[in-house]
């Protein structure tokens, strides 16, 4: 998987971030919940793990972490 830099957040913490399969780096310091929203991701369309595992809003994630962002598919 090719990993990209995504330098539009200030620097922080360093980590790994898996967005719709394509493997980033991003930079960031606070919660998922901080993060979904610099992204434009909407939480109650995805479900997120941080180093394989579910992880709440709250969650901070640190320098090194793998987040994955995964969407939910829905309807009817």
């Amino acid at each position: 998987m090719e990993v990209e830099d995504l330098n539009c957040f200030p620097q922080h913490l360093t980590m790994k971030l898996i967005l719709d399969g394509r493997a980033k780096k991003v930079s960031h310091k606070g919660n998922l919940a901080s993060l979904l929203k610099k992204l434009g991701v909407r939480r109650e369309e995805v479900v997120v793990k941080v180093n394989g595992r579910l992880a709440p809003d709250t969650a901070e994630p640190e320098e090194k972490d793998t987040i994955e962002v995964i969407k939910v598919i829905f309807g009817g």
